[in-house]
């Protein structure tokens, strides 16, 4: 059933006219690569995993110690010094006194301190899950990327058979109109050699100009059907599209194993037990900062005194090594760690109703999307049976107008159900197309 299902596909598709492959042509793999290429949107979380993978280090989770170097220089300018000194000096006559005068000006005091100080957590602080805690988040950062890259590929795989189904509908408006302009010349003949009313030959001629006006109406659609897969690749809205590829629907697909691949690796879901998982990590932070914390520190300082501008000149060099260790331990700060850790509590529980909530919102949408790819591949065999007995209508039709067996209103009535029928196909085959795009980008299977 299923397989013989697959070969109507293939002819129901080929009952219309193939497109004309130009040097413009884009297959849905060209369309998909351009749109990774080019979707600013998966440039962006593309970035925002890079950083969520370099933040992802032992030294971004505090394992690493801290060095700092320090350097402070200081100089004084001595623009004039005057210093008076009374003095007393001994002589043969006896004591005498005299002033000693120093005066200089332009001299400078330099003073230089430097040093390189270690600070390191040996012990608290929790680093084991801070480490784990920035995994989670580069993981995250992956599963972000993956459900934009697939609902990209979805968006531009909808929208690349989206051209294809209004060119189609483009040919079967194309088929119908063929229809009415034979039908109008058959009526202009009949009314000019006398077998014929002017009443059927205007009626023939309004159907062919409404024929016309639905046409012009689905090349309008056809034209907006390429902007809009010309904007999901970030191109130029005029840049010509054939689409190449032929609309085909898997025909095999089993919601028994969809549902598994859905819960084993749809990424929305695995994004949902990520943020699950750094909830309980960030109560985890949160309860360690209950315990001590241990920091051993050293460092090396050197000193450098240069005092010119001074009675007597003074150099002072000097270094010295500094080490110890402190500890802190929490005793009480408001009661606001059990505030913390009681909102941290709160929020991981949130996590977990947001994972199942997603979880059976997931399962339902693809339940929904099975149902209607089921229904979509019984409605193609079905439309396929109408499309050939329409076409054998229509051309049954046109012999017995011609013949003159049959009314105008009869003719038009059997174009009108081809017309229909066409279209019903068409519209069955692209849902079917549809559900199974669905299926596939929630079992994360759509970039394959």
């Amino acid at each position: 059933m299923k397989n013989s299902l697959g070969l109507y596909i293939i002819l129901a598709i080929c009952v219309f006219p193939s497109l004309a492959i130009a040097q413009d042509a884009l297959t849905l793999q060209q369309a998909v690569d351009i749109a990774l290429q080019n979707n600013y949107s998966i440039k962006v979380i593309r970035n925002q995993q890079r950083i969520a993978e370099n933040d992802y280090t032992i030294g971004n989770a505090g394992y690493l110690p801290v060095v700092n170097g320090t350097l402070q220089t200081s100089n004084t300018y001595n623009g004039f010094y005057k210093q008076e000194q009374y003095r007393t000096a001994q002589t043969a006559r006896g004591d005498s006194a005299y002033t000693v005068i120093q005066e200089f000006s332009g001299l400078n005091n330099l003073g230089l301190t430097g040093g390189i100080n270690v600070n390191w957590t040996i012990l608290g602080g929790a680093l084991a899950t801070t480490y784990k805690r920035l995994e989670e988040l580069r993981e995250a950062g992956r599963e972000n990327t993956e459900i934009t890259i697939e609902n990209t590929v979805a968006s531009v795989t909808n929208a690349y058979f989206n051209i294809i189904q209004q060119e189609q509908r483009r040919v079967v408006l194309e088929d119908a109109l063929k229809i009415s302009q034979e039908r109008l010349r058959l009526a202009k003949n009949r009314y000019e050699v006398g077998s014929g009313s002017r009443q059927e030959y205007l009626s023939a001629q309004v159907d062919y100009n409404t024929d016309q006006s639905a046409l012009i109406t689905q090349e309008q659609l056809v034209a907006n059907a390429k902007i809009t897969l010309n904007q999901l690749l970030v191109r130029p809205a005029d840049v010509t599209i054939v689409a190449t590829d032929t609309m085909l629907v898997n025909t095999n697909l089993n919601i028994v194993e969809l549902r598994s691949a859905v819960e084993r690796q749809n990424p929305s879901l695995l994004l949902a037990q990520r943020n699950k998982n750094i909830a309980y990590l960030d109560a985890k932070l949160v309860r360690a900062q209950r315990l001590p914390l241990v920091n051993v520190f050293t460092g090396i300082t050197g000193n450098y005194q240069n005092s010119r501008a001074s009675v007597v000149p003074n150099l002072t060099r000097s270094m010295y090594v500094n080490y110890g260790a402190t500890a802190t331990i929490p005793i009480f700060n408001g009661n606001n760690l059990n505030r913390q850790a009681q909102n941290a509590r709160i929020t991981q529980q949130n996590a977990e109703f947001q994972y199942e909530d997603l979880k059976t919102q997931v399962l339902a949408d693809l339940q929904v999307a099975y149902v209607n790819y089921s229904n979509s591949l019984r409605l193609i065999e079905l439309e396929r049976q109408n499309v050939e007995v329409a076409k054998q209508n229509v051309t049954i039709a046109l012999e017995r107008y011609k013949t003159g067996v049959t009314t105008s209103l009869e003719v038009r009535d059997v174009q009108r159900n081809a017309v229909a029928a066409g279209s019903r196909l068409i519209d069955a085959i692209y849902n079917a197309k549809l559900g199974e795009i669905e299926l596939m980008r929630l079992s994360s299977q759509i970039v394959q």
